[in-house]
């Protein structure tokens, strides 16, 4: 490497890493102001699960501000450069202005690939480990979900409503079943009624291997819809009466932003192999195959199939499929930001020939929102089917090539 590129190369790495960390802390400060009423207060989490928060939202954050901060000190630099007329004396010592741009299109290929592999692996992970934060904390201390400044709380087959807490007991419970859960309402002790309301409950103990909570109801009345008028009876108070509620261990939701590159081409090699199976169909060879005890493991097997199928034809609906089949092209476009950046920023910076660095600020950010914001533009076309979806989203970069080439053509003389 020559002097002059170890001279320019050595100023964007210092601006940049400036810039990159003063846009993360700010959009690191954005989303814990967000989160932490949620993650501490709804929640109940402990104090320490910021700092988990922290560390995941920083790589997710690097996608964007990476860009913008690379930018950020292109227009700094050789916008310096260009003001002192330094690049004037490079340019008289017959360096073209391509040739003085090759330290920023270096870097700016280097740093693409640091993004696309952020994007595809790292960030991913991150944002799944975002959101699964406070159902670990839940997992970790049920005792958590049960206040009263959410106002209701659901489990895997019930709904809690909560008035008050007074001496670590919860005041004013009321309890209703839920259709669909995987707890049975037997197991919880409800014995099929539609609600339960009690003066008050005592948290007991819960059992880390089954999730569930166990619980005291004092003072509990039960409704029952057994009247042929369809009326509503009412049980008696029972004094003291134990519940169980099962809390939900939550599957990954599905969404694309959330799977990496290669979970999500298992994913839709998985996908391709159950779409065209029947999940009733299945459930009915589990339960045949529960039933023969030569081979008891293939019950289990059967029921892991089953659970399998179920969750891929309710997630896998037709615009998430698109959004996953299309997610690597989105993510390989995004991360040529930096290149696309280092070709645009040059002849900016000469055009604009500033050293307040608020300008010089002011039009990375303004640059880097309408490339963004064109990519967002272009990422909606990923609910249609067909090419269109790959060719749009290639769309930002090929504007941005070709407008770069056009500015350094108009500054070709400009030094």
């Amino acid at each position: 490497m020559k002097t002059l590129d170890r001279y320019i190369l050595k100023q964007l790495l210092f601006v940049t890493f400036l810039g990159v960390l003063s846009l993360t802390l700010l959009m690191l400060l954005g989303q814990l102001f967000k989160e932490l009423h949620s993650l501490l207060v709804e929640s109940g989490a402990p104090p320490s699960i910021v700092v988990d928060f922290i560390l995941q939202v920083i790589p997710f954050s690097l996608t964007f501000t990476v860009p913008w901060g690379f930018l950020t000190a292109v227009l700094l630099v050789y916008g310096r450069l260009a003001a002192d007329n330094e690049l004037t004396s490079m340019r008289m010592a017959g360096l073209s202005l391509w040739r003085l741009s090759m330290p920023a299109i270096g870097m700016g290929i280097a740093l693409s690939a640091l993004c696309y592999y952020i994007n595809i692996e790292v960030a991913p992970r991150g944002k799944n480990a975002m959101t699964e934060l406070v159902v670990n904390a839940a997992l970790e201390n049920p005792k958590n979900l049960l206040h009263n400044s959410q106002g209701q709380t659901k489990f895997d087959g019930a709904k809690l409503l909560i008035n008050g807490k007074k001496d670590g007991k919860l005041m004013g419970v009321s309890v209703y079943p839920l259709p669909g859960g995987n707890g049975d309402s037997n197991v919880m002790g409800m014995g099929g009624c539609i609600a339960a309301h009690a003066e008050s409950a005592e948290i007991g103990d819960y059992d880390y291997q089954t999730h569930i909570l166990h619980l005291t109801f004092y003072n509990i009345t039960f409704e029952y819809n057994e009247d042929k008028q369809g009326n509503v009876v009412y049980m008696p108070f029972i004094n003291e009466f134990p519940m169980k509620l099962q809390i939900p261990v939550p599957k990954r939701k599905m969404k694309s932003n959330r799977y990496t590159n290669a979970e999500i081409a298992d994913l839709l090699e998985q996908w391709d192999f159950v779409r065209h199976t029947n999940p009733e169909a299945m459930e009915q060879y589990s339960k045949a195959a529960a039933q023969t005890s030569p081979f008891p493991c293939a019950s289990n097997l059967w029921s892991a199939a089953v659970e399998d199928s179920k969750y891929l034809h309710k997630g896998m609906t037709k615009k998430n499929e698109r959004e996953f089949r299309t997610e690597g092209v989105k993510r390989a476009s995004f991360s040529l930001a930096c290149f696309v950046f280092s070709l645009i920023g040059v002849p900016l910076a000469i055009t604009a020939r500033r050293r307040d660095t608020s300008t010089g600020f002011a039009i990375g950010i303004m640059v880097a929102a309408l490339y963004f914001v064109a990519l967002v533009f272009c990422e909606t076309s990923r609910k249609s089917g067909g090419i269109t979806p790959y060719i749009l989203l290639w769309l930002p970069n090929v504007l941005g090539i070709a407008f770069a080439i056009w500015q350094h053509a108009k500054a070709k003389y400009r030094g």
